[in-house]
């Protein structure tokens, strides 16, 4: 279950806050926003609650939050949440009316790419997962925004950026799987799980990512679970099938030593057989066979040449 981003207003409970005059403000929750682009995109109803129980029992706020203020007219008076969202989501839980903050001028809440990447720098606490950041790459890229800044931000490589960018295309029934485990399903696992969607299918591909997540497979052995998985469809779905041996004649030298043998078998090719020859021969037979061999082929050729 992952948290409802609306804030209620609720009556004040005595909260204890410590720390020097100008340090920091307390601002009532019904004045923090939660900005589009916070840097984390998930937060687990398990880890909310973790932190209530931990406010509601010590009474008191160890660390403010960061917040931003708006700076269009509909957004003066409120604050956007930089940092310490979870605690903000806690807070509101448990019904504290206000959370002691900082307060960061510096940031335009209103440059997206800018606020996304100083959420990520103040982010000191669990790293955003490869789900959090795609989702928010996939938003800044329909926005517009440079690729290399993008790049910058998010601290990846071009294959980097890649990978989180092919993670957001991911199929629906994928992604159901990733938003449930971000931090078992990353973009490298995923760049794997898509590039078998083209053999296995949206659903066979969304079976191998709850075993990546039930089983704790590494990159390799998803890789392998794989080419097991591309195996079995192709065998079991009418793919290649062996060739069906129409005919064969042994190649005996000397006191009935054999030595290869000669099959014709069925082809793939309607009207056609496919023939080959084998035959492990002493050296001083070797040129007589070839001879042989060569007139046959030359033979056939004219054969089909008349045809």
């Amino acid at each position: 279950m992952h948290v409802t981003e609306r804030v209620k207003e609720r009556p004040s409970k005595a909260v204890e806050v410590t720390g020097g005059p100008g340090e920091w403000l307390m601002i009532p929750l019904s004045r923090l926003k939660i900005h589009p682009f916070n840097s984390r995109t998930q937060r687990t109803q398990e880890r909310i609650e973790e932190v209530r129980d931990m406010l509601e029992a010590e009474h008191k706020q160890r660390e403010p939050i960061t917040v931003v203020p708006g700076r269009k007219a509909d957004d003066l008076g409120f604050y956007y949440i930089l940092s310490g969202q979870t605690r903000y989501h806690a807070a509101n839980l448990a019904g504290w009316a206000e959370l002691k903050s900082q307060v960061n001028a510096d940031i335009d809440p209103d440059d997206h790419l800018g606020f996304f990447a100083a959420s990520i720098e103040h982010n000191t606490s669990r790293p955003e997962t490869d789900w959090d950041l795609a989702v928010k790459v996939r938003a800044l890229i329909e926005e517009q925004a440079d690729m290399l800044s993008i790049q910058k931000a998010v601290r990846r490589d071009e294959r980097g950026l890649r990978r989180l960018i092919a993670m957001s295309d991911l199929p629906e029934q994928v992604l159901l799987v990733v938003r449930e485990n971000p931090t078992k399903l990353t973009a490298s696992v995923c760049e794997v799980l898509k590039s078998a969607i083209s053999s296995l299918g949206d659903e066979g591909v969304a079976t191998l990512a709850k075993e990546v997540v039930e089983k704790e497979l590494s990159r390799r052995s998803l890789q392998d679970h794989i080419d097991r998985a591309i195996r079995r469809k192709t065998k079991g779905g009418g793919g290649a099938k062996r060739a069906t041996r129409q005919f064969m004649l042994p190649v005996v030298v000397g006191a009935d030593k054999k030595a290869g043998e000669f099959k014709v078998m069925q082809s793939r090719n309607e009207g056609n057989r496919l023939f080959s020859l084998t035959a492990d021969l002493p050296e001083n037979l070797v040129e007589t066979f070839k001879a042989d061999i060569e007139a046959a082929i030359a033979k056939l050729a004219a054969k089909h040449n008349e045809s």
